[in-house]
């Protein structure tokens, strides 16, 4: 909570269009290339002090709890290992790089969805 909460409400919520609403937007970032990865560099999961295990279990929750309806067939749940090649490369400019996930996702063909 302590990391999350500096941008998202306990809910989720966010402040659009600076921070985005977990529950509306959180599984969106898993059906554009890189945006799993942005999961994992945001400031809040990259800097927290929870292990590369536990921060898998908190994003595999987050996902489950904000996003079931938006998470595929084909979900595949974060793993350590995953959290720990990504998230050493934190994201300095946030709100750029979704941004551009964001627009990358829009210019997808609606079947990809």
């Amino acid at each position: 909570m302590i990391h999350c909460m500096g941008c998202h409400l306990i809910d989720g919520t966010g402040s659009p269009p600076d921070v985005p609403s977990l529950p509306q937007h959180l599984g969106q970032f898993l059906l554009v290339e890189g945006g799993r990865e942005y999961l994992i560099q945001v400031p809040g999961t990259a800097y927290s002090p929870l292990s590369d295990a536990e921060t898998a279990e908190v994003l595999n929750w987050m996902l489950e709890t904000f996003a079931r309806n938006q998470l595929s067939d084909h979900f595949v749940p974060y793993t350590a290992n995953e959290v720990a090649q990504h998230r050493n490369q934190a994201l300095t400019d946030v709100n750029t790089i979704r941004d551009q996930l964001l627009s990358n996702l829009e210019q997808q063909e609606p079947a990809e969805h």
